[in-house]
């Protein structure tokens, strides 16, 4: 086994060697496969971080289409957020034949009902974290990990800080984070909580319920009760829900979505700005075209590298020949032009991760900077994404080499050892 091992490092060395003795197709070599690596590493690090920050910008406009009860009032604004309060109601079980249907992509339920904050007023929405698309992205500031039952998020017009404390139907509730101005009145003005808190919520007051009197309802058949300052929920049902948010999948027509949901009873379909829908979905057809061109970019690399290591190996027949005829096994032969093409093409992908990050601080001050100015956010992806990403490049970049002297070695493996002694250098 010792001996094993020493043949391979004494092969790994002959390769080293032999990469020394042809300087300048070693280097033409590796920058190639630095170019390469370095381009798609920084237009991997750069697509990444624009796409993130267009999505979000589009999350923003929440949803394509609302599906809400035939008599729900909705202010068609520029962003399909929410709808105004309303005691008309949906089964909640509906999510399920939306989630289905050609065409939608994603559904997200919400509930809004009338409650007593502190002691005022005001409207909660209750909502889906793990469905939604038009609450989350728009909290600016928030505490750590996800919300809990026991959180509510406060809107850009109401009061109250991030870490803050709030009574909601009487209940203690600690404040997760505030959104950001949205301009949509009914929106900016309310409070959101999770489906599972507006079930605490709704506990709390059943369990309250005997401190009621009769009588003292703030608003609507399910609204709620006041009294002594506070308001309780004792009647609602968590099984019903106010509206429905959809957003499109990517080639979806949202006219023949529309068709689909009017065959629906008693419900009312409002339809969103098309252009928006129509950006959201060109979005994914532009990061799909981006991994083409990656993927055509890397081919043409390999294409590249399998040529020059034809031509290296082929100018060296005479060299292999005798190497063979000295007792050099295939294997060996094989191995030697395999671990040079992994030294020069993994030489070139550390170079190229150099480069690569050079293109991206550039990105950054110029195209980074200018995409700032136009509300797009240059979101960085995370430092493990970055470590994932710059290992893959290296490894991507030896395996390139691998795959690209691969042919021309298994040739010269197959030929016999007089063959390539008697063969005229080309």
């Amino acid at each position: 086994m010792a001996k094993g091992l020493q043949d391979r490092w004494l092969l790994l060395r002959l390769a080293a060697q032999n990469v020394g003795r042809r300087r300048l197709r070693a280097i033409i070599l590796a920058v190639a496969v630095t170019l390469g690596v370095g381009v798609g590493f920084a237009g991997f690090v750069t697509g990444w971080a624009l796409s993130n920050g267009i999505a979000a910008n589009l999350a923003r406009m929440g949803a394509d289409l609302l599906v809400v009860p035939r008599n729900t009032l909705v202010n068609i604004t520029a962003s399909l957020l929410t709808v105004q309060p309303t005691d008309a109601t949906l089964p909640s079980d509906l999510a399920d034949k939306l989630s289905v249907m050609p065409g939608v992509a994603r559904v997200a339920p919400q509930r809004i009902v009338p409650v007593l904050v502190d002691g005022r007023p005001a409207s909660l929405i209750a909502f889906d974290p793990v469905r939604d698309f038009s609450v989350l992205p728009w909290i600016d500031l928030h505490r750590e990990g996800p919300l809990d039952a026991d959180q509510v998020v406060a809107g850009a017009r109401v009061s109250g800080e991030p870490g803050g404390e709030v009574e909601i139907c009487g209940q203690p509730m600690r404040i997760y984070g505030r959104l950001e101005r949205t301009g949509v009145g009914p929106f900016d003005e309310s409070w959101f909580v999770s489906f599972d808190g507006l079930g605490d919520i709704a506990a709390f007051c059943r369990a309250n319920r005997a401190a009621i009197p009769a009588g003292a309802e703030i608003a609507g058949g399910e609204s709620g009760h006041h009294v002594d300052g506070q308001a309780c929920l004792p009647d609602t049902r968590l099984d019903r829900v106010s509206a429905f948010l959809l957003q499109l999948a990517p080639g979806a027509k949202i006219d023949e979505v529309r068709f689909a949901l009017g065959q629906l009873p008693s419900v009312r379909i409002v339809e969103g700005n098309t252009v928006l829908t129509t950006s959201r979905q060109a979005l994914s057809a532009l990061l799909l075209g981006i991994a083409v061109f990656t993927l055509f970019q890397l081919t043409a690399v390999l294409i590249v590298v399998s040529l020059l290591f034809s031509a290296m190996v082929q100018e060296r027949w005479r060299e292999v020949g005798l190497l063979r005829a000295m007792g050099a096994k295939p294997s060996q032969i094989m191995t030697v032009i395999l671990g040079e093409a992994a030294i020069i093409t993994g030489i070139g992908g550390l170079a190229g991760l150099i480069f690569g990050a050079a293109l991206l601080l550039s990105f950054a001050r110029s195209l980074g900077f200018y995409f700032g100015l136009l509300g797009i956010p240059f979101s960085w992806p995370s430092f493990a994404i970055l470590e994932t990403g710059a290992v893959v490049a290296v490894a991507f970049s030896a395996a390139l080499g691998l795959v690209g002297a691969f042919v021309p070695a298994w040739r010269v493996r197959a030929m016999a050892p007089y063959a390539l002694i008697q063969a005229e250098v080309r």
